[in-house]
Order: C-alpha cells, then sequence, then structure tokens
C-alpha cells in the first residue's frame, strides 16, 4: 500500500524502465535518458510547432477509479477501528517521441518511428514491473504495476492533440494499473463479545 506520492513514483519508474533498456542504436537518438526523457505534455516539448530538443514525452493525461476492486471490504486495525480501503486507480499515459529535425524530415521521422518502437518492446518485454525495478516509495515492497497498451482512436487522439494546439505527432497510450493509495479515513469498530444461539421446538398443531 502507498501514501499520495505513489503516482509521481510510478512516472519514475516508467522513465527507469525506458533508460535501463535503450540500446545502442536508441541510446543514439535519447543520449541523455534522464533529462531527454520528460514527464511534460508534448506540446511544452516544443516551440511553436517544432520541437526544441530532442525528448521522449512520457505525459500521464487520464487517471480513472478502478472499478474491480472498488468495493473492498474495511480492514480491522487494532481490534476498535476499521480503516477503508485504499483508492484503487489506473493511469493513462501518452507517449510522443519528439525529434529535432536538424538532420531533415526523413530521418528525425525514422529515429521517430526506431525510439517509438524501442519503447514499446520494452513496456511489452516488461508488462509487469515489481521489486527493485519500481522506483520511489514502491521499490522493494509487494505492491506491482502492469503495463498496458491502451487504444485509442484516432478521432480522439485527434481531439487530445487539438486540446495541445499543435499539429498531431505520432503517439501511443498506455494504461498502468493498479496503482493503490491509502486512505486515512477510519470508522468505529464494536467488538464481537459473546455470541448467543437460541433454538425454539416447532410442534405441529
Amino acid at each position: 500500500m502507498s501514501q499520495y506520492p505513489v503516482i509521481h513514483a510510478v512516472d519514475e519508474t516508467l522513465r527507469s524502465l525506458i533508460a535501463d533498456h535503450l540500446d545502442t542504436t536508441a541510446k543514439q537518438i535519447l543520449t541523455d535518458p534522464t533529462l531527454q526523457i520528460s514527464f511534460k505534455p508534448p506540446h511544452r516539448l516544443m516551440t511553436d510547432t517544432t520541437p526544441t530538443k530532442t525528448h521522449l514525452s512520457l505525459f500521464l493525461y487520464r487517471v480513472v477509479e478502478n472499478g474491480e476492486v472498488k468495493n473492498r471490504a474495511l480492514a480491522s486495525k487494532n481490534g476498535h477501528r476499521l480503516q477503508y480501503p485504499p483508492l484503487a486507480l489506473n493511469l493513462f499515459y501518452l507517449i510522443t517521441p519528439l525529434i529535432t529535425d536538424t538532420e531533415g524530415d526523413e530521418e528525425s521521422a525514422k529515429n521517430a518511428h526506431q525510439l517509438l518502437g524501442k519503447v514499446m518492446q520494452i513496456f511489452y518485454d516488461y508488462a509487469i514491473v515489481k521489486g527493485v525495478d519500481l522506483k520511489g516509495l514502491l521499490q522493494n515492497t509487494a505492491e506491482e504495476i502492469r503495463i498496458v497498451l491502451n487504444p485509442i482512436s484516432m478521432e480522439d487522439m485527434t481531439k487530445l492533440w487539438s486540446s495541445f494546439m499543435r499539429p498531431y505527432y505520432l503517439s501511443v497510450s498506455y494504461e498502468v494499473k493498479v496503482v493503490y493509495i491509502d486512505s486515512n479515513r477510519e470508522t468505529g469498530a464494536e467488538q464481537v463479545r459473546r455470541k448467543q444461539l437460541q433454538f425454539t421446538q416447532m410442534t405441529g398443531g
């Protein structure tokens, strides 16, 4: 279980996962993953319609409650208190490679496609992340996160980019689940002190 900074811990986990598994070709595109993998929305990494530098944007654009584990029972705490179950969340990330066009449009497109393909390969091969691969307050806990490709329609993708007020750049969406935030809410619980069973004999009339 985790406190509210867990969302940023997921950010750091994804960035570390990518940085640790880039191959030689991808490292030639992202020469400094620590600085070039950004949590900013893609339009914040651009001047007008052009990327300011080569970046990989991991933009958290949507957070929803996980309905599958929403109705968990309250947990007993010290026998006299009940703690409400944690808030369970699914996080949605927009992954966008932004490549400067210093070497020409064709070479920039090639680099963007190679980088995106490598990231998708990493997320496919390491779809379940746990233990030492988790970062921040999640590291070495019993928690695990799952990374799932989340196809969204071209119409919805276009609407998302329209909100950025920028022309569309090749992007994919991923869902990360389940992320837990502990509740600080508690309620009283009466302790069962005695159990009494009563029986009544039924007689025929």
